[in-house]
């Protein structure tokens, strides 16, 4: 009886850490317990959110490879084909040649947020389709990133033209500045996504909508959901923001 007292008590103590280290632990005491199988179980499960976490930091075509190769058939394999297909897509970032007159302003590190939101978008060229007038290719500068605040948000918003009710897919062309969170199966996942995503991330996807780009691939139809910005300068601060919160994503720069 006192030993059966003391399992629970393990394994509530495992619970409420709800750690590898505290589920390991209760494993190694009590390891022909039936609840050994639930700490082991959960334990898997650690393990993966670590895994995920640590491909979403990194945001590569290899980490996310690797991640599968981890857990093929994990919580997030699936997404983690659907982050892989977006690279194989094109939306990978693009360096452009380096030449003095196609450089693109950037945020200077330590600007407030104001200050910064009119740094990222002075000079910007507007994103292509109409215009017919030729930009030089954007050139990657190796600064800081700039941390998007949700001062910063609200002059995003403020500095954006008035967006038009409804979903953007019928206009998306994939030759706008924007940021990518991944290809999905169906418009109706993707819309799905966005909302979860806009939930999540009030602060920076507040005022935008949801661009729907469909694109074939070896797969099939597949729809990239993208967030429109102003320029480079403003699509890499916005994945920037989010990757710091592990949220993959990919800066979608016109070619």
């Amino acid at each position: 009886m006192a030993s059966c007292s003391r399992e629970q008590q393990d394994w509530r103590s495992a619970e409420a850490a709800d750690t590898s280290e505290a589920y390991g632990r209760f494993v190694e005491q009590h390891p022909d317990s039936e609840l050994a199988a639930r700490a082991r179980e959960r334990l898997a499960q650690l393990e993966e959110e670590r895994d995920w976490a640590d491909a979403g930091r990194v945001a590569s075509v290899d980490a996310y490879r690797q991640f599968l190769a981890r857990h093929p058939g994990g919580k997030w394999s699936e997404e983690a084909r659907i982050r892989i297909e977006a690279f194989s897509l094109g939306s990978a970032p693009r360096i452009g040649p380096a030449t003095a007159a196609s450089t693109v302003p950037v945020a200077i590190p330590g600007s407030s947020g104001v200050r910064a939101l009119q740094l990222a978008t002075q000079g910007t060229p507007p994103p292509a389709g109409g215009s017919g007038a030729q930009t030089a290719a954007p050139q990657l500068i190796r600064t800081a990133p700039v941390k998007l605040t949700p001062q910063l948000s609200r002059g995003l918003a403020a500095a954006r033209p008035p967006a038009r009710e409804g979903n953007a897919a019928g206009a998306a062309s994939g030759s706008a500045y924007g940021v990518q969170f991944g290809a999905f199966g169906s418009q109706a996942s993707a819309d799905r996504e966005w909302r979860r995503l806009k939930g999540r991330f009030g602060a920076q996807l507040g005022g935008l909508s949801p661009r729907i780009v469909p694109a074939e691939s070896a797969t099939g139809q597949l729809y990239r959901l993208q967030a429109p910005a102003a320029g480079e300068a403003q699509a890499r601060a916005l994945c920037d923001s989010l990757k710091e919160q592990a949220q993959p994503c990919v800066p979608v720069l016109p070619h």
